[in-house]
């Protein structure tokens, strides 16, 4: 690799770990232009509350934001992501873990989240986005924030067994706040995740040629 090739990667890199940097604080301060701008026009986004369009994802975002019940909030913490650029193409995945402070029945929780984020971006124009974000959901947890005030048989009629065990909580936290959950979620460590890595790398190094027509092939 040359001097200059190396530089522009190290360019590359930096620029898409600030996007990806960008989007949780972007996300939790509810600056909508900012997240918007995290994905092109097409992306799409595959969490445990939706999969669909990353516009989708905004505006559903911003209506949550609106409804948001005073003394609740979250934040994404984000690992250093492994980033692999091959031109005008990336996989990322990186560790994140969601904190949220929920209320059930007057009881305030602090709900956890461990997950890793899947991403496939484009650079167009010169800018770097994401074009597909998916959520791996490794396991997750809820503790009363005091626990004195909880009665002891709280979660004894608490029914889980629809959800997936890597995110019951979270799932059944959806549920209660009037949210459907996905049917989609992936596991970590399952095959949907293995697939899913295989995808990213196949992704990654499939690249356009130009015909003798003029026209673009995917090879």
């Amino acid at each position: 690799m040359s001097n200059k090739d190396r530089t522009t990667l190290t360019q590359d890199e930096h620029e898409i770990i600030n996007l990806l940097m960008r989007w949780g604080h972007a996300r939790d301060s509810d600056d909508w232009e900012t997240l918007s701008a995290c994905f092109h026009e097409d992306a799409t986004i595959h969490l445990s509350w939706i999969s669909g369009l990353a516009k989708d994802f905004v505006a559903r975002s911003q209506a949550m934001a609106k409804a948001r019940q005073p003394g609740t909030h979250q934040k994404h913490v984000f690992s250093g992501p492994w980033v692999r650029v091959n031109r005008d193409r990336a996989f990322s995945r990186c560790h994140v873990s969601l904190y949220s402070r929920t209320i059930w029945d007057g009881h305030p929780f602090d709900l956890e989240s461990w997950m890793r984020f899947f991403d496939l971006l484009e650079k167009r124009d010169g800018v770097w986005r994401i074009i597909k974000r998916t959520a791996v959901y490794e396991k997750d947890r809820i503790d009363p924030v005091d626990p004195r005030g909880i009665p002891q048989d709280f979660f004894a009629e608490m029914d889980w067994s629809a959800f997936p065990p890597a995110a019951k909580f979270l799932c059944y936290d959806l549920l209660r706040r009037g949210l459907p959950f996905s049917t989609a979620i992936i596991s970590a460590y399952s095959d949907g995740e293995r697939t899913l890595r295989e995808k990213g790398e196949a992704w990654l190094t499939r690249m356009f040629h130009k015909t003798a027509m003029g026209a673009s092939i995917l090879t």
